[in-house]
């Protein structure tokens, strides 16, 4: 396989030498399980790691400051994302090595970056990672993986912050998803959105992660059930059939921090080998837990999530709350940590309460003005309007937003 630092140094150079440039040719390896010499599906599971490896080792770009001091080119800020789309796969070489099919791919991957909405505001955003409960949580049982609710989240919010600008907070011990088992997931009680903010001391949370682990079962429910002592000793042996294959399926939905819609949901699925008796105690994400293709396949899909979270909410528009308004004047919850700059214009909006069917629920109004910055503090920026707050109705509590 290629050397991910050499590949991802050989493409760093490649951005400062040419900035049109948006897609590469990486070669890459991946390997899959025969299941019942059935080459057919193992050349497209492997041609499928394959892929998620050329992505990973490919698709990098850098966000950076750029200075230039005495003749001398300067980073600052300089950020790494993995992120990528795998096209023109080329099958370059396959073999079989004990009960797996090895492949070799070449494929361009393109590092483009855009959002769908035109979006190109580059502010740091808040997102807070919640608990995610089991649907059926007795699946749990197998493996002793009742800890997933907390560490599988808490995991995807360690990822956010090592590969993306954003500012992922752990929550883990809240629960938004009251009935998974209804698969129904509807907009967050603003009032609950606040009971949050306070725990967490935290007035700017732009967006929040909620999720459901939907299927942790066996494949085949059997494997693990055999009376028959010579059956299951065959399961025993047979350890590399597809009937040890265990499902994964993790349902991930993004919601607006200040008025709890429902902006992005998205389904990952997996499966992989499952070889521990059904008494283990394995827990998740440890060595013991890895060392089962189960896990490797859980790992990679977390990857996977954590990108696809991180560029949605990069496309997603930064709110900021209004602390005080006087005059033309207005503080506001966000500063030099989220990337506000002096001279940055954002758009007012007005909020308003509305109590529905028992719930308070939040809209927003957008005004015909915008505030302009004129200073930036770590935390909290002041800025000005064309006028008097009172002439738009502005008061704390309303936002501004850079779309």
């Amino acid at each position: 396989m290629l050397n991910p630092v050499r590949t991802t140094f050989y493409f760093l150079m490649g951005c400062f030498l040419s900035i049109t440039a948006h897609a590469l040719t990486i070669e890459a390896e991946g390997r899959a399980p025969i299941v019942g010499q059935d080459i057919v599906s193992a050349r497209q599971a492997a041609i499928e790691d394959a892929s998620q490896q050329a992505a990973m080792q490919a698709a990098v770009y850098v966000s950076s400051e750029q200075v230039i001091r005495d003749g001398i080119l300067e980073i600052d800020n300089m950020q790494v994302k993995t992120l990528g789309r795998v096209s023109n796969i080329e099958l370059l070489d396959e073999r079989v090595t004990g009960a797996f099919l090895q492949v070799k791919i070449r494929a361009e991957v393109d590092t483009e970056q855009g959002c769908s909405n035109d979006s190109q505001n580059n502010y740091r955003k808040t997102v807070v990672f919640t608990g995610f409960p089991f649907q059926h949580p007795q699946q749990a049982n197998l493996g002793k993986l009742d800890d997933m609710p907390h560490a599988l989240p808490a995991r995807l919010q360690r990822l956010i912050n090592e590969h993306s600008p954003q500012h992922a907070i752990n929550a883990t011990h809240v629960t938004f998803i009251q009935s998974p088992q209804a698969g129904l997931v509807t907009p967050i009680d603003t009032d609950r959105l606040a009971s949050l903010q306070h725990q967490l001391n935290e007035s700017g949370i732009n967006y929040v992660v909620s999720g459901v682990l939907s299927d942790l079962s066996m494949l085949d429910p059997r494997t693990l059930s055999e009376d028959n002592f010579f059956f299951d000793l065959y399961n025993r042996l047979d350890y590399k059939s597809r009937k040890h294959l265990r499902n994964f399926k993790l349902d991930l939905f993004i919601h607006d921090g200040f008025n709890g819609a429902l902006i992005w949901q998205h389904s990952f699925q997996t499966a992989g080998l499952w070889n521990l008796p059904e008494n283990a105690k394995v827990g998740f994400d440890n060595q013991g837990f890895l060392q089962q293709e189960y896990g490797r396949k859980i790992d990679q899909l977390l990857n996977q999530a954590s990108t696809e979270i991180a560029k949605t909410i990069q496309c997603q528009a930064f709110k900021a709350r209004i602390l005080e308004a006087e005059g033309n004047t207005l503080w506001l919850s966000a500063g030099q940590a989220q990337g506000l700059n002096i001279g940055d214009r954002l758009t007012i909006y007005r909020q308003e309460s509305r109590f529905i069917a028992g719930k308070t629920q939040q809209r927003v109004l957008k005004t015909t003005t915008s505030l302009t910055i004129k200073q930036v503090n770590p935390d909290s920026a002041m800025g000005l309007i064309s006028g008097d707050v009172r002439q738009y109705n502005i008061r704390p509590g309303d936002l501004v937003i850079a779309e």
